[in-house]
C-alpha cells in the first residue's frame, strides 16, 4: 500500500511553540529511545496507541491515537542520526504542524531534549471563522500546546531516567489530547 506524503499548507503562517528539558543521560541513550519505533506507547502521557506503518528513517510513518480518540499520522521528513528528526503531523494530506525533535549534549551525562512545533492554524482551526483564529490560537491552542510539549518531554525524561513507562495523564490532563 503506497503512502501519500503529507504536505505543509501553502498559505498558512505557522506559529511556533517549543519546550526543552534536561535529562540525565547521554545523547546516545536519548537517541536510542526517541528513534525507536512505537516509542510513544512507553513515553507519551496522552498516547492511547502508537502504531508503526513503516520505519525507515526519514521515510518513517506512524499513527498516534490520543486518549481522547483523536487520530493523527506522522510523516518523518528529515532524520539527523543521533541528533533528532523532523516530521509532519496531521489527519490527512495537509499537515496540522511540523515538529522538530532535537538532542543536545550539555554536560557529562546531561543532555537537553527539545521539541519545536510549528502549528498551522489554517488547518487546525478550519472549522472556525477566520476572525476567531487569533483569539483561539493565542488564548487556547498555544497555551495547551506548551503544556502538551512539557508533558511529552517529561514522559521521555521519566522513561529514559527510570525505565518506568508513563501512565495516562501522568503530568496532568490536556483537553486537546486526553480525557480527565
Amino acid at each position: 500500500m503506497k503512502q501519500t506524503m503529507m504536505q505543509k499548507p501553502t498559505n498558512s503562517k505557522g506559529y511556533n511553540v517549543e519546550h526543552t528539558e534536561y535529562i540525565e543521560a547521554s545523547p546516545e541513550v536519548i537517541w536510542k529511545t526517541i528513534s525507536m519505533p512505537e516509542n510513544l506507547n512507553r513515553c507519551h502521557p496522552f498516547c492511547k496507541k502508537n502504531t508503526m506503518i513503516k520505519w525507515e528513517k526519514e521515510k518513517s510513518i506512524d499513527l498516534i491515537e490520543y486518549e481522547n480518540g483523536l487520530k493523527l499520522k506522522r510523516h518523518f521528513t528529515k532524520w539527523f542520526e543521533g541528533k533528532g528528526y523532523e516530521l509532519l503531523i496531521g489527519k490527512s494530506g495537509t499537515a496540522s504542524a511540523q515538529v522538530l525533535w532535537d538532542i543536545e549534549s550539555k554536560y557529562d551525562q546531561i543532555s537537553a531534549l527539545s521539541i519545536q512545533l510549528e502549528i498551522y492554524p489554517e488547518v487546525i482551526l478550519k472549522k472556525y471563522p477566520k476572525i476567531f483564529h487569533f483569539f483561539i490560537l493565542n488564548w487556547y491552542v498555544i497555551p495547551k500546546m506548551k503544556d502538551y510539549l512539557q508533558s511529552v518531554i517529561l514522559g521521555f525524561k521519566q522513561y529514559i531516567e527510570s525505565g518506568k513507562t508513563v501512565s495516562k495523564n501522568e503530568f496532568g490532563v490536556n483537553l486537546m489530547f486526553s480525557n480527565p
